[in-house]
């Protein structure tokens, strides 16, 4: 199976004649910004690859920074996921961040977060990898 690089050293495309297509998108740390704001990074820079491309703002979690879930997002994700929702109470922030990093970071680990997209017909295979610090120096 061919690699075709993205643009970044940890996301790729691997593929056979184009027939199966295989995205990799690793990642090794999951951020908090903000109350109900979540962010995915690899060797300290936030990916920007779909299908985690980076948000710029954020109305409903009142953030703009750069990002990759908001409040909206965790709305959606906790009707698959519930481990993943998100904090309307007035949880502690840094618990309320720590609980989803966990459960992102299992569903990760455990393949729960793959998906097959449909890109112009063609389907994609999207597998996120969790790199732990140690095998990514």
């Amino acid at each position: 199976m061919k690699k075709e690089y993205l643009g970044t050293v940890d996301s790729f495309i691997r593929s056979d004649n184009m027939t199966n297509v295989e995205m990799i998108i690793e990642i090794d740390k999951i951020t908090s910004g903000k109350n109900n704001v979540i962010s995915f990074e690899r060797k300290g820079k936030q990916i920007d690859q779909a299908p985690l491309k980076l948000k710029p703002y954020s109305e409903s979690s009142d953030y703009h920074y750069n990002h990759h879930f908001d409040k909206n997002d965790l709305e959606q994700l906790s009707e698959i996921y519930p481990s993943i929702y998100p904090n309307y109470s007035q949880k502690n922030i840094n618990s309320w961040a720590n609980e989803i990093k966990k459960a992102l970071r299992h569903l990760i680990e455990t393949g729960q977060l793959d998906k097959i997209y449909d890109y112009h017909g063609q389907e994609v295979s999207v597998k996120y990898i969790w790199v732990n610090e140690l095998e990514s120096s």
